[in-house]
């Protein structure tokens, strides 16, 4: 739940600091006092954008801070929530920034995050209903949404689901091999052509880098000779070489090993130099041999180096992506030769996974089913209470083509009044009834519905003073088992708050600044007397206020 939120510098709010309960949280106040400030900071600080003109002094920050006690294990153990959480903290303090400049933080729990990363976290934080999000309840999609959460699946979506993403490719695969039958020649010998122009050549980094480094030495061949004679004089020259010189320093080391035994050692190590060097120069001639290319060699090696150039060039840049061009050739060619046995095979394909998937979306449609005969007796019993007496409620089903959903499509249709034929929700629900009918689809999702907190944004619209009683009965029952934030202008509504604020304006210093105050007590009272009789109460209307409270007590 939701158990405090502080504003500073949003809207018309110097600083705030609510705290709230777990239970019926409302707001009351006079038309203009900014209630709905408060909802625009907590969409903000939850993900919804937020930009300079919300700033109240450019010269200072932004700042909105939500602190959430996560008490249901099962969100606790979401990934998008433990990566913040400790074992033993159930904490979630969301705070995010902005200056006039332009530049916002946000983080979680002290960690910086992004604006994606909070939008999926409020995402399972908080659920607001307001004048706007009504026309979900207009959405066929949403329709589709919000009656599967009620299904009973178990297992049977996942695997519909498996299999539906096998079908498509199988689908994709048929028509791609069906488009290319279309130019089938044209593509065969195209194909043919590149698979026998890459298989020409080995695809391979190492080979190519090998055939570079021959055609470096070949075009410098001359400069390696050169620099090849120079060190073999200077190592085995018959007057000067090192090697001579090796050999006439034999004489005098024995001469010494001859008077010093210890030194003998040395002449070992003179004869390891000398084999070393022999071994050198013998290396130095093997490879000034192997400089020596013959024509057809040597035009080989600059062929195979162009024919590399023109396989980087129309399938690279690199030598992988070329491998990966031929990988993919290679598999058209194969499919184009083999036309019909391969079409044959795909229909097949096809034809055993829809018969799978229609046996799976079959059992889709009867839970389906009846989820919707429950969601009709909740939906028509609520809405009687909530003062729509002659109401019928119906969910329709219509068998449409596979999708990632199975194949039905679902449309919401109600009759508000007697002796009216029943029409899709969109065609027929009045903004009051919308209000009405979103209250009744929450009492039915709450089982399942594991979103905490619920926010409604004047949910009273177009509800009269007669049915205020039975919509606060109704939030209150919701409130048993999430937590609700509600702004309301009906005192029926507002007496059977767990936690009661007024919302107000006031001028400080000139401008015009919007506090939240909360009620206990006579106070209370008196808010609830204005509610119903204006600033001016009367000894009457702070008696009904009384009785009011008590009997939502």
């Amino acid at each position: 739940m939701l158990t405090q939120l502080t504003i500073r510098n949003f809207g018309l709010i110097d600083e705030i600091s609510i705290d709230l309960i777990n239970g019926l949280n409302i707001l009351t106040g006079e038309t203009g006092a900014g209630k709905s400030i408060l909802i625009d900071a907590l969409r903000s600080v939850l993900g919804e954008r937020l930009d300079t003109s919300s700033i109240r002094n450019p010269q200072n920050p932004c700042v909105i801070e939500a602190v959430f006690d996560i008490a249901d294990k099962k969100l606790r153990e979401l990934d998008l929530i433990k990566e913040f959480l400790n074992d033993d903290d159930h904490t979630i303090i969301i705070q995010r920034s902005y200056s006039a400049s332009g530049t916002g933080k946000i983080k979680i729990n002290g960690l910086s995050v992004t604006v994606g990363q909070l939008k999926n976290l409020g995402n399972h934080l908080i659920d607001f209903h307001g004048p706007h999000d009504h026309q979900m309840l207009l959405s066929e999609e949403q329709h589709l949404v919000m009656l599967d959460q009620l299904a009973n699946f178990k297992n049977t979506k996942e695997e519909y689901t498996k299999i539906f993403t096998t079908f498509e490719q199988t689908r994709r695969d048929l028509s791609n091999l069906n488009s290319m039958a279309q130019t089938r020649q044209r593509d065969l010998d195209l194909l043919s052509h590149q698979v026998k122009e890459l298989e020409s050549l080995p695809l391979s980094d190492e080979k190519y880098n090998e055939l570079i480094q021959e055609e470096t030495k070949l075009n410098n061949a001359e400069k390696l000779h050169e620099h090849i004679q120079n060190l073999l004089g200077l190592l085995d020259d018959e007057e000067s070489g090192a090697n001579v010189l090796l050999r006439k320093s034999f004489s005098p080391l024995k001469s010494l090993t001859q008077i010093d035994e210890k030194s003998s050692h040395l002449l070992d190590q003179l004869s390891n130099i000398q084999d070393q060097t022999n071994e050198l120069i013998s290396q130095l001639n093997d490879y000034a041999a192997g400089l020596n290319f013959d024509g057809q060699t040597a035009q080989s090696i600059h062929d195979q180096c162009d024919a590399y150039a023109d396989i980087k060039r129309k399938y690279g840049p690199t030598l992988e992506d070329a491998q990966n061009f031929y990988t993919e050739a290679k598999e058209k060619l194969d499919l184009i030769k083999n036309f019909e046995h391969n079409d044959q095979k795909l229909r097949d394909t096809l034809k055993s996974q829809e018969k799978e998937l229609t046996q799976i979306a079959q059992k889709i449609t009867k839970s389906r089913q009846k989820a919707a005969e429950d969601l009709k007796t909740t939906i028509e019993s609520e809405l009687k209470e909530l003062g729509i007496l002659h109401v019928k409620f119906e969910v329709r089903f219509e068998k449409i083509p596979f999708n990632a959903n199975g194949h039905d499509k679902i449309v919401f249709y109600i009759s508000p009044n007697a002796g009216e034929d029943l029409k899709p929700l969109a065609q027929i629900v009045s903004s009051g009834e919308a209000a009405r009918l979103m209250l009744a689809l929450k009492k039915a999702l709450i089982k399942v519905d594991p979103i905490p907190v619920l926010i409604f944004d004047e949910i009273d619209a177009q509800i009269g003073g007669r049915l205020g009683t039975i919509t606060g009965k109704k939030l209150k029952e919701l409130s048993g088992c999430r937590q609700v934030i509600l702004i309301t202008h009906l005192p029926q509504i507002a007496s059977f708050a767990d936690r009661h604020f007024k919302v107000s304006k006031s001028v400080k210093a000139g401008r015009a600044t919007t506090d939240v105050l909360l009620l206990e007590g006579k106070v209370r009272v008196e808010e609830i007397a204005q509610m119903m009789s204006g600033t001016n109460t009367t000894k009457i209307a702070l008696s009904h206020a009384q009785d009011m409270l008590a009997q939502a007590k």
